[in-house]
């Protein structure tokens, strides 16, 4: 329901935002993706930060035992202080970074165990606290690796370098520094056999195990460098060197385990050659974090540029699908209003207007489509008003006509009248001379006057009977053109009844393009609506027509029936006029036999007197024929100034739409 109210270009404006939506989220899903790699990776420089300082503490501690504690040549005091400043610093990271208390191991321990390391007086007690103060730190490098994503980095490069950074070289640097331990208890005269196989096992480990896998590690971690186009530089130049002197360290310290005599002058060269292992693996850990310290920077870079290209592509995409979305719906718009101008334009009765094409789509064929619907429906109207003028002037005719033949019709009648008058004296004056036969012989002196009195009459009625001839032919032939222009009304009522089909059958059509156009062809549809019903009126009237018609038919039949009857029985009554000269002759010549002549003459008396009677009854039966001749041609007229009444309203309602362009 909610879609209906809703106007093409804001669906299409719906739809496009809808479609943005997944492309949207899958956007945020990437940039969040990406940030979250970025902060990953930010975390482990974080860590490699933190782990600096602790590798500085892996180194410069040994450092500081070897100046103290084996009285080697350097400044003890400044490497104190740096590495007083440097655990300090550490500390100071770790707490910022990472939580203070942790079960891996206590600051507050590792402090101790650097107090006792750098003020202890007890030799026994600084090594313990140096070696346990290593293994604490040693921890540390494993415990901030995995707190800070470095364990975790899937990447292999990267994954080679931590290994080895934080796992194969520290522990190669505890296990030297707990060979050098055990090295120191021969100064102090408490090497014993139990610590000579332990100091046995230390070194197989460190040569065998650490050294070996630190090897593997960077050599896994150069053939990747080398495979994929890049070099370890620095880094292959400290992994030679470190494997080199822890080599050459071990190599010392077995020489040491094979000689039959323990000699503590050795020890001194042995424990610097370990802080020459140790001082390299320093180097090497501190090349290590370097490189992953680049590989993660330039990680950082490409994730940076990545989210800008991705930026930068939502935002091209973004206008890409505003352009064309506002493009469509111009086009759409444009499209819509051409239509709404024609549908408008038809709500003015106006139907020359022609919609634009602008596009070949579906609006496109549609505006197409429209046009020619429009095109038909001008032709139907310029036919419909042709043939409405057809009928309004074959109405004006019939009307013409029908005052025509009203007007013969009633002169007809007033002469049937005057016949009807004339016989009814000449029905008297025979009966008055039936009467007169009895004193025929009285009055013989009269007979001659009224023979010739009679012959006047007869005269007379001879040219009255034959006026009532010639006056009957022409009604007849009057009623026979009277019958054919019948016929010839039938015959447009017909066509009438045609064109207001094809009308109803228009307007059908015309109702359902109506419908199908939606809203914007409402009107339209009224209008098709009030065609549909003038023209089932216009049938209504052309049946009802049609039936007057046929009633006048009818009736014109049954006059030209009756009209032929009445020339009979005038030609019957003129043929007695004919008759009745012969007797007024033989009344002339026989005068002087009155006595014959009398009863002949009563009894032509008689004769003449039924005649009359018969023709006075069939004057009076055209005289009524003639008054229900004009009663019809009546009505007739009548229905005839209907129809050109109705024509004319139909031509009134066709004037109000224009179908041609008068400017043109």
């Amino acid at each position: 329901m909610f879609g209906k109210n809703l106007k093409i270009t804001e669906k299409l404006t719906i739809s496009a935002a809808v479609f943005m939506i997944p492309i949207i989220i899958m956007l945020i899903t990437i940039i969040n993706s990406s940030f979250t790699e970025i902060r990953r990776y930010e975390n482990e420089l974080k860590g490699i930060a933190v782990l600096r300082p602790v590798i500085s503490l892996m180194q410069v501690i040994p450092q500081y035992i070897y100046l103290s504690n084996d009285n080697a040549s350097g400044d003890s005091d400044l490497t104190k202080q740096y590495a007083q400043t440097t655990l300090s610093h550490f500390i100071d990271l770790y707490q910022k970074n990472y939580s203070k208390d942790t079960t891996v191991v206590s600051l507050n321990s590792l402090m101790e165990n650097w107090e006792h390391v750098s003020n202890g007086k007890m030799p026994v007690l600084i090594l313990w606290a140096y070696k346990q103060l290593i293994v604490d730190l040693n921890k540390l490098i494993i415990y901030i690796s995995e707190t800070s994503g470095l364990a975790l980095d899937s990447e292999l490069e990267s994954s080679y370098l931590v290994s080895a950074a934080i796992h194969e070289v520290p522990q190669a640097q505890v296990r030297m520094i707990s060979i050098g331990n055990l090295l120191r208890t021969v100064i102090h005269g408490s090497f014993t056999l139990l610590r000579k196989s332990e100091l046995a096992r230390e070194l197989d480990l460190l040569i065998y195990s650490d050294n070996a896998r630190i090897q593997e590690r960077f050599n896994a971690s150069k053939n990747l460098g080398i495979n994929s186009g890049g070099s370890m530089g620095e880094l292959e130049l400290q992994l030679e060197i470190c494997h080199n002197n822890i080599g050459n360290f071990s190599n010392s310290v077995e020489n040491f385990l094979n000689d039959q005599i323990t000699d503590p002058q050795r020890i001194p060269v042995l424990v610097e050659s370990a802080i020459n292992a140790n001082n390299s693996a320093f180097r090497l850990q501190r090349a290590s974090l370097d490189r992953l310290e680049k590989i993660i920077s330039e990680r950082i870079r490409s994730r940076y540029l990545l989210f800008t290209l991705y930026i930068l592509a939502a935002g091209i995409s973004a206008l890409a699908s505003f352009l064309i979305v506002f493009f469509t719906i111009h086009g759409i718009r444009k499209s819509t209003t051409e239509m709404e101008a024609v549908f408008k334009s038809l709500d003015e009765n106006d139907l020359t207007a022609n919609a634009q094409v602008l596009s070949s789509d579906e609006l496109g064929n549609f505006i197409s489509a429209l046009n020619i619907f429009l095109q038909k429906l001008r032709l139907a109207f310029a036919s419909f008003n042709q043939n409405v003028s057809m009928v309004s002037n074959s109405m004006y005719e019939l009307s013409s006509s029908s005052k025509e033949i009203s007007a013969t019709a009633n002169e007809q009648s007033t002469s049937v009248s005057e016949i009807v008058s004339t016989l009814e004296n000449n029905k008297n004056l025979s009966s008055q001379a039936a009467e007169k036969t009895v004193v025929v012989s009285q009055l013989a002196i009269r007979t001659q006057e009224l023979s010739r009195r009679g012959a006047e009459l007869r005269d007379f009625n001879e040219q009255m009977m034959q006026n009532i001839r010639n006056q009957n032919t022409k009604i007849t032939d009057i009623i026979k053109n009277l019958a054919d222009i019948l016929s010839r009304i039938d015959e447009s009522i017909q066509m009438i009844d045609s064109i207001a089909d094809n009308t109803k059958l228009i307007a059908f059509n015309a109702a359902l393009e109506a419908s199908s156009s939606g809203e914007a062809g409402l009107r339209f549809s009224v209008v098709a609506g009030e065609i549909r019903r003038f023209a089932d009126n216009v049938v209504e009237s052309v049946d009802e027509i049609k039936e007057k018609i046929t009633n006048l038919q009818d009736a014109s039949g049954k006059l030209i029936t009756e009209a032929d009857y009445g020339s009979m029985v005038i030609d019957e009554g003129y043929h007695k006029m004919v008759e009745q000269k012969e007797v007024f002759e033989n009344i002339v010549e026989a005068s002087q036999n009155v006595a014959i002549s009398t009863q002949q003459i009563t009894n032509l008396s008689k004769q003449q007197e039924m005649a009359s009677v018969q023709v006075f009854t069939a004057l009076k039966e055209i005289s009524a024929g003639i008054n229900q001749f004009v009663t019809a041609i009546k009505t007739t007229s009548q229905t005839a100034e209907r129809l050109d009444k109705m024509s004319g309203e139909l031509k009134g309602i066709l004037s109000k739409y224009k179908i041609q362009d008068t400017g043109v």
